[in-house]
């Protein structure tokens, strides 16, 4: 018993300091994306079935999901996990290209991947 009461004492701050590390880490993916005037989606700390979020002004869907390990942000015109070039990019309006991930320069796609 004094096994789970120390693993239930570790694991609780450490899921709290790694979902903390994924907010900072994925917020950097945000905030260079939206200064390259990247339309982002979602901003979601953890995966699987969303436990709560809300959309803002940019309508971005920022959300805390049930498995706490991790995060992403997906970005407009981004239709996989592996970013690759998605069917459908050619038949984007201009408008939708100008805040497409794919249709920005190497040089802002790479700041916003690194």
């Amino acid at each position: 018993m004094e096994f789970l009461t120390g693993f239930a004492g570790s694991l609780i701050p450490f899921l709290l300091i790694l979902t903390v590390l994924v907010f900072v880490h994925e917020l950097g993916h945000y905030w260079v994306a939206r200064r390259a005037g990247v339309r982002v989606e979602v901003f979601s700390v953890g995966f699987g079935p969303e436990l709560f979020g809300w959309n803002d002004k940019h309508d971005t869907r920022w959300k805390v999901s049930a498995i706490p390990l991790g995060g992403y942000v997906k970005m407009y015109g981004d239709a996989d996990p592996a970013s690759a070039t998605s069917e459908g990019l050619e038949e984007m309006t201009p408008d939708q290209k100008a805040v497409s991930f794919h249709y920005k320069s190497v040089k802002q796609r790479i700041a916003i991947v690194a």
